[in-house]
């Protein structure tokens, strides 16, 4: 099968207003589209009550197609994905920026009344120095902020520079790798056990923890990875909770070349389709056509043909 990097990010919100106010007013994404969804699409794209609507809101920046789009259903009673949740359970774990100026970000979203799961944290994974710190966003979005340390260290002023990851936490690695490199065709760029307890301050893991990251990308894109860490600690499924109407990162979506080729090759593996083929009219890309599918560690991936 052939697809395309990561199309779109979707996270369910509580509020548009809140949550563009960090990623639109603060991050400095633009607006690229906004859609009203019918309770009907709603009902055959989530499986939601009947008369449940939703906005949509999709933001990008001027170096990379990927959007983000940020939907709101109303009426929603939903709750955050990954409030009560450990930061290691299964399931997609956040969006991803690089940055510049990172303290001056970090100081600035904390003025703000917004709280981070460390301070900036520098460390080396494959040869290059990076600072990073996770901001806990509206609805309990994990939003990681990434800095390339410059030779000499000096201070940059503080600037969003594009999407740099969607990272997952898996049980098995090799079994999220078959799914995005045998069905959707991306690359494995990163394939990498990690230094132990590397990530241990940066996300709250237990200390001494044992990590395996995996970047995946459709080969030269620009777009951002798809990141997978499997941990020597073991979490516990989010798939039942990760849905609409709760809150938080949910879904990921690729543009395929054939949706009805994609779809017999996910039958023949045995994957769960969760909604579709279904046409649509989009903002964003026009008339579609697509499923859903529940991937490894339970994510909702979206599939899509123009």
């Amino acid at each position: 099968m052939a697809a395309g990097p990561i199309d779109r990010v979707f996270i369910s919100v509580s509020s548009l207003d809140a949550s563009l106010a960090v990623y639109r007013d603060w991050a400095g994404m633009k607006v690229r589209a906004e859609q009203d969804l019918s309770p009907e699409e709603v009902q055959h794209l989530f499986k939601l009550p009947a008369r449940t609507e939703a906005r949509a809101v999709a933001l990008g920046n001027e170096t990379q197609t990927t959007l983000l789009e940020l939907i709101e259903f109303r009426p929603h009673s939903g709750i955050p994905i990954r409030r009560k949740a450990n930061e290691w359970d299964y399931g997609i774990y956040d969006i991803a920026f690089a940055v510049e100026g990172l303290e001056a970000i970090h100081r600035g979203l904390k003025a703000k009344g917004f709280s981070f799961l460390s301070n900036p944290v520098t460390y080396n994974p494959f040869g290059t120095k990076v600072r990073e710190a996770i901001l806990i966003g509206p609805d309990n979005v994990h939003a990681a902020h990434i800095e390339r340390i410059p030779e000499p260290d000096t201070a940059m002023p503080a600037r969003y520079l594009r999407m740099a990851d969607s990272a997952q936490f898996v049980e098995n690695v090799d079994e999220a790798i078959a799914f995005y490199r045998d069905l959707l065709g991306l690359t494995v760029l990163v394939n990498q056990a990690m230094p132990t307890g590397m990530v241990d301050e940066i996300i709250g893991v237990p200390r001494g923890t044992d990590a395996t990251m995996v970047f995946m990308n459709k080969k030269g894109a620009s777009a951002p990875v798809v990141e997978f860490l499997q941990l020597s600690v073991k979490g516990k499924s989010l798939a039942r909770i990760a849905r609409p109407p709760n809150l938080g990162v949910f879904m990921l979506s690729f543009q395929v070349d054939n949706l009805d080729a994609t779809l017999e090759a996910l039958n023949q593996r045995e994957y769960h389709i969760l909604s579709g083929p279904i046409e649509l009219g989009t903002k964003v890309h026009g008339k579609i056509r697509a499923l859903t599918v529940e991937a490894p560690a339970g994510v909702m991936v979206e599939l899509f043909e123009k």
